[in-house]
Formats: structure tokens, C-alpha cells, sequence
């Protein structure tokens, strides 16, 4: 018996299909027990060369909006804090960053952490030269307080546009765990070279996506290697957190959001004021229902 099938939880039958439908059953399960999963590139049924033109797409949107030439990415030697200006909004840069934000085992995954409703709060890249910098531990649950619940509110998926190789790639670190303590690193706990707390490298494939809890605690190892880390950062968000970019339907043209219907549904929608100033009030039931279970 498949209890999804049943139809007696709507919404939780839902997103459960959805992860038996795309084989993502067991990245789910580790994603609740340990805040962090790497699903890989051949279970993201993304389209032949996606993690090209995406990769494509970020460099040149660094170039663009940063006025650089960044040349031979393997060999690139420009510092992080050069890369890494005005990355933020990308939704409407290229198609590709809509058609890696609608990818459906983005979004079931993305739900089953946030529910059916959750909404896209911002994309952003993060360019990666040779750097010595660690980052220290930190929570991306900004906002909420210790006590906040035991579900997620805000959730982090990382398309990896090149290979996450070893130590010396400066390896994103996790916690494992550490989204069910509820609460932010204290001083104490942050840095990596004496936190009292056992941590895992991100290794993977070009193509796979990291996803992790907002609540789990993550930093990064400094990065010897030449040449450019490249990854696409899409946070998503419960319908009742302030969503870092407002996106409309009508930023997107007709042809984009019939050819990525997904699109409006995950738009961050205006909730108050109700009627008077609010042109789609119906949008709201989806947040209304959210205080009824979990996977609305």
C-alpha cells in the first residue's frame, strides 16, 4: 500500500508523489535527518548542456553587470571580492536561470522542505577563485528566533556549474544535524579551525544540487586551486517570510511563463493589504491554508 495514492492528505500526497515520481525519495530522507543532501546531476533531469549554458550565463552576467573580461575561467585569477559584486537578481537575466529555477526536481524538493506553496526569494551566483578566506559557520534562517518551529522556513538549492572537487576546491562544510538545534552558531561555535562540532565537505559533480535546511549551519574552506568555482544559488521561502526579490508575472513574457508554467506559482505573492489595495486577493488562500499542515 502507497498511502500517497490514498488521497486522504491532499497536500502532503502531492509532494510525496512527486519524489517517488522522480526517484527522489532517499535525498529527501537525508535531507530531513541531516539538513543537507547532494542530489546528483543524472536524478536532475535537466537538459542536455543546462550546466553549460548556465555556467555560461553567470559568467557573462558577471562581465556584464561588473564591467570585466573574465577570459579562460580555468585559469582566472581575479580576486573574490572582484567576482563578486552585483550578484544578485537573476531571474530575469537569461531564460536559463527561470528554466533552473522551475526544474522539477528543484521544486519537489524545495516543497518538501517548505510545503506546496513555498515561493522563490532570490537568485544569486557565487564565483570562486583560488582564496584563502575561510567562511565561518553560520545559519541562513536570518530572522528566526531560537523557538522558531521545527520546520523549515527558508531553504538554500545550489546548482554546482563546476566540479566540487576536494579540500583544495575550498569545499562548502555542513553541520549535519544542526538544523534541529533551532538557532544561530554562537561566537564560540563558528570557526572551523576550533568549532567543537564535526563537519562534511560538499563534493560533487558538475550538474548535482546541493540543497540543505536553512537552519543547518554551513561555512566554507579556503580554496587553493586556480581558476573559477561556479554555482547558482536559488533560495526558496515559506509564503509567510519577506522574500528577498518581489518578481511579478509581468516581469516575464507570455512565451516565458507558457513555456515554464511553474513560473507564477512561485512568484512571491502580495498578501496585505487584503482587498482594497491587493488586485489577486485569492492568492492569499494558499498562504491561509499553510496553518493547516505543513505541506500546503
Amino acid at each position: 500500500m502507497t498511502i500517497a495514492e490514498l488521497g486522504t492528505a491532499p497536500a502532503t500526497d502531492s509532494v510525496m508523489l512527486e519524489l517517488e515520481k522522480y526517484g527522489l525519495v532517499q535525498y529527501a530522507l537525508e535531507l530531513t535527518a541531516y539538513g543537507v543532501t547532494i542530489v546528483p546531476p543524472e536524478k536532475m533531469r535537466s537538459a542536455p548542456g543546462f550546466v553549460d549554458r548556465l555556467k555560461s550565463a553567470i559568467l557573462r552576467a558577471c562581465e556584464r553587470r561588473n564591467d570585466l573580461e573574465i577570459g579562460d575561467p580555468d585559469t582566472c585569477t581575479m580576486r573574490f571580492s572582484t567576482l563578486n559584486q552585483r550578484i544578485w537578481n537573476l531571474l530575469k537575466e537569461d531564460e536559463v536561470f527561470v528554466e533552473a529555477a522551475t526544474n522539477p526536481c528543484t521544486l519537489a524538493m524545495a516543497r518538501w522542505l517548505l510545503g506546496s506553496s513555498c515561493v522563490l526569494s532570490s537568485t544569486n551566483w557565487i564565483i570562486k577563485p583560488r582564496n584563502r578566506a575561510p567562511l565561518n559557520l553560520h545559519s541562513d534562517a536570518h530572522g528566526i528566533p531560537p523557538g522558531g518551529g521545527h520546520i523549515a522556513h527558508t531553504a538554500n538549492l545550489s546548482w554546482l556549474c563546476t566540479d566540487y572537487t576536494g579540500t583544495d576546491d575550498g569545499p562548502t562544510v555542513f553541520v549535519p544535524g544542526s538544523h534541529r538545534y533551532g538557532r544561530a552558531t554562537l561566537p564560540h561555535e563558528r570557526d572551523l579551525a576550533t568549532t567543537p562540532f564535526k563537519t562534511i565537505s560538499l563534493n560533487a559533480k558538475a550538474g548535482s544540487m546541493a540543497i540543505w535546511h536553512g537552519g543547518t549551519w554551513h561555512g566554507a574552506m579556503p580554496r587553493e586551486e586556480i581558476g573559477l568555482r561556479v554555482t547558482l544559488v536559488l533560495n526558496y521561502m515559506r509564503r509567510h517570510m519577506r522574500p528577498i526579490h518581489e518578481w511579478t508575472a509581468d516581469d516575464f513574457s507570455p512565451e516565458i511563463r507558457a513555456k515554464y508554467p511553474e513560473i507564477e506559482r512561485i512568484l512571491p505573492p502580495r498578501f496585505y493589504p487584503w482587498e482594497d489595495e491587493n488586485e489577486h486577493p485569492e492568492r492569499g488562500e494558499a498562504l491561509i491554508r499553510t496553518g493547516t499542515d505543513p505541506f500546503e
